[in-house]
């Protein structure tokens, strides 16, 4: 009876120790969703505006330079957009929707600049495309925009649906 209870005793620590190993791992739980997908550095940047197209050597080196190009001037957007979009998503938590939407719309110069700089960057990319290339890279600039209108439609935005953050 006594190694029972002794054997038990070894079992549980041994099934606790295991739980504090794994709370304590510093690797990152794999996210399912879309939510996993989003963001990071293998994160696509086209929004998939590249889907159904075979890059030459030239043609990815031609893009990658037009993003290399613009990549400041994106960064340089970010940053100033970044206190509004913070109090927005602070009043959004505390459940002030209206004050979040008048803080983005105060900050509607600063979306028209970014909008403005992405149609310009989008352009370039497309003369650096061939001829062939060109029209499934148009075909794709029209289905997301096609997108993005129904998402406007029905209320989802970055991945929330109507229902609120989870959907």
């Amino acid at each position: 009876m006594r190694k029972t209870h002794v054997l038990a005793m070894v079992v549980a620590s041994l099934v606790s120790v295991a739980s504090f190993a794994q709370a304590q791992s510093t690797t990152p739980a794999p996210q399912a969703g879309r939510h996993g997908m989003r963001g990071g550095p293998g994160a696509r940047r086209d929004g998939g505006l590249f889907k159904g197209i075979k890059l030459s050597d030239a043609e990815r080196a031609k893009v990658k330079d037009v993003h290399s190009r613009y990549a400041p001037e994106n960064k340089k957007l970010a940053e100033s957009m970044k206190p509004a979009k913070q109090e927005a998503r602070a009043l959004r938590q505390k459940g002030d929707t209206a004050g979040a939407r008048a803080v983005m719309e105060r900050n509607k110069s600063g979306r028209d600049q970014v909008k403005a700089l992405h149609d310009r960057e989008q352009a370039d990319i497309r003369a650096a495309l061939t001829p062939e290339n060109q029209k499934q890279f148009d075909l794709n600039v029209q289905e997301q925009a096609t997108r993005r209108a129904e998402w406007g439609k029905k209320g989802e935005h970055r991945g929330r649906g109507p229902g609120g953050a989870n959907g």
